[in-house]
């Protein structure tokens, strides 16, 4: 028994000898990579080449259109990963053709304290081009941190850091016409499910479209009535109502065009009855 408690007795001192050294290294090899305080984010994103995205300045309510490949477009993956948001300000886009930093996180500026971006750091000088302008590579490191002038990722009180990968997107949007399909509709109303594909309109009839792309966003959708142009639809839900006076058969066609240029295709036959 007595045996038994000297061994025990023994492995504490042991352990307590030893755990802050082991603390020591733990702590340095963190302080080496972050500062004093882990990433709030980190991981990969995946931009696409040529690829764009729209984003809206707060205060002024204006929509940007911003390239993906851009230090903030690597801020908006991140955001999509991580499940925050972010804000920027115009109010010198006028003066200087850039968009600024508000928030991210709900952290906001405040007082001489707001964010700032990094990239490739310590390896390259700190970026002096709008955060929408800088234009990232494959293999770079985007930090944006938060805190006064001159302070560096390492210091900073918050991080986030983003793993830039970049591909190309060949692949077209899926689109599929969903309204008007089999039936018979008359002034834009169901009338009688058809069990084959066979669409009858009689009078104006709203046409549905679903559009999807997996790696970037639908750009627009065309609608098209033997083969010419009718409208163009840049927001979902992808609607339009056809009411022309065209009595017989008509192809009606769709394209769905992705932020690269890709696009996807579909079709249907409609029989136009005379009103």
């Amino acid at each position: 028994m007595k045996k038994n408690i000297l061994v025990i007795l023994s492995l504490w001192i042991l352990l307590v000898i030893l755990m802050p050294s082991i603390y020591a290294q733990n702590t340095d090899r963190k302080d080496l990579l972050y500062g004093n305080n882990p990433p709030f984010w980190e991981g990969t994103v995946t931009l696409i080449n040529n690829a764009t995205f729209k984003v809206n300045a707060h205060a002024s309510g204006k929509t940007y259109t911003v390239f993906c490949t851009t230090a903030l477009g690597a801020l908006e993956g991140a955001s999509r990963h991580g499940n925050f948001v972010y804000t920027i300000d115009d109010q010198w886009y006028d003066q200087f053709g850039s968009l600024l930093l508000d928030s991210i996180a709900e952290k906001e500026g405040e007082g001489f304290d707001g964010w700032q971006y990094w990239v490739n750091y310590p390896n390259e000088s700190i970026p002096y081009v709008g955060v929408d302008q800088y234009q990232v590579k494959e293999g770079d490191v985007v930090d944006f941190f938060y805190g006064k002038f001159g302070v560096n990722p390492d210091t900073a009180s918050m991080l986030i850091r983003i793993y830039i990968h970049i591909e190309d997107d060949t692949s077209p949007p899926i689109v599929d016409i969903i309204r008007p399909i089999g039936g018979i509709y008359i002034l834009d109303r169901e009338i009688i499910t058809l069990p084959v594909d066979i669409t009858i309109i009689l009078g104006k009839i709203r046409i549905v479209v679903e559009a999807q792309d997996e790696l970037t966003n639908v750009a627009r959708i065309e609608f098209l009535v033997d083969d010419q142009g009718r409208n163009i639809d840049e927001e979902y839900p992808y609607e339009w109502t056809w009411d022309e006076t065209s009595f017989g058969r008509h192809t009606l066609s769709v394209l769905a065009y992705d932020t690269v240029g890709n696009y996807g295709y579909d079709e249907r036959i409609l029989w136009s009855l005379p009103s």
